[in-house]
């Protein structure tokens, strides 16, 4: 008569063996054919090959490293950096892209960030103006066309006049690109439309509704330093 152990053991062998040896993987004859192919080639080319796989491994691995840099940089403030991007903004009204950056490059190499890089994004090389923003995980400062301070005065000021008067769409349209053209923006675009965005001062949102619905077309914003919405009523 067996014991409990020796029992426990012819049980174990038996589950063992009715669980089902696992099946190679099917290899196809086409795959048989290019492996007796590189067989059959000569010991150069295989030498060959495997410099051009190092290799290609070797730049991937740089690659993986200098794109893993650029999300491994600790999210920290930068005060200083806030500083000396507040400096170089407030010294003109408007600043182009290719100022921007030699400024912004020379604050940057003063302060030890060498390292960091400076990104214009879509519209800002050719834009009028830019404003600037930190992404501090990636080091990098970006450069947004944006209108100037000048254009933002004036376009307050034609907010506070679309809310004075009832203007129609053509009659708001031809007021802000008489503005915009009197400061010498170029290339910009009065946006009236139905599906284009709606918006006002948190303070004055009711009023702004109002004089919407009663057939009067207020300012809502400007975008890319050069598009200027309105918000009316359609048609």
């Amino acid at each position: 008569m067996m014991d409990f152990d020796e029992r426990l053991r012819v049980r174990l062998g038996r589950l063992d063996g009715a669980i089902p040896a696992p099946r190679p993987p099917s290899v196809s004859a086409a795959a048989l054919r290019n492996a007796a192919m590189a067989q059959a080639l000569p010991s150069r080319k295989k030498r060959g090959r495997r410099v051009v796989i190092l290799l290609a491994a070797a730049l991937l691995l740089g690659a993986s490293v200098a794109t893993a840099q650029r999300f491994l940089f600790p999210d920290v403030p930068q005060p200083a950096l806030e500083a000396a991007l507040a400096e170089v903004f407030a010294q003109s009204d408007c600043i182009t892209a290719s100022d921007a950056t030699d400024a912004i490059r020379a604050r940057l190499a003063a302060l030890g960030y060498a390292d960091w890089e400076i990104e214009p994004r879509s519209g800002a090389a050719d834009a009028r103006c830019v404003t600037a923003g930190l992404v501090t995980p990636y080091h990098v400062v970006i450069l947004f066309p944006a209108p100037g301070r000048d254009v933002l005065e004036a376009l307050g000021g034609v907010a506070d006049e679309l809310m004075r008067r009832c203007l129609g769409r053509n009659d708001a349209t031809e007021l802000v690109s008489s503005v915009l053209t009197s400061l010498g923006v170029a290339d910009f675009s009065v946006r009236a439309d139905p599906w284009g965005p709606q918006g006002a001062p948190l303070d004055q949102i009711d009023a702004y509704r109002s004089h919407v619905d009663a057939g009067c077309f207020v300012y809502v914003g400007i975008q890319d330093g050069r598009n200027v919405d309105l918000w009316g009523r359609w048609p």
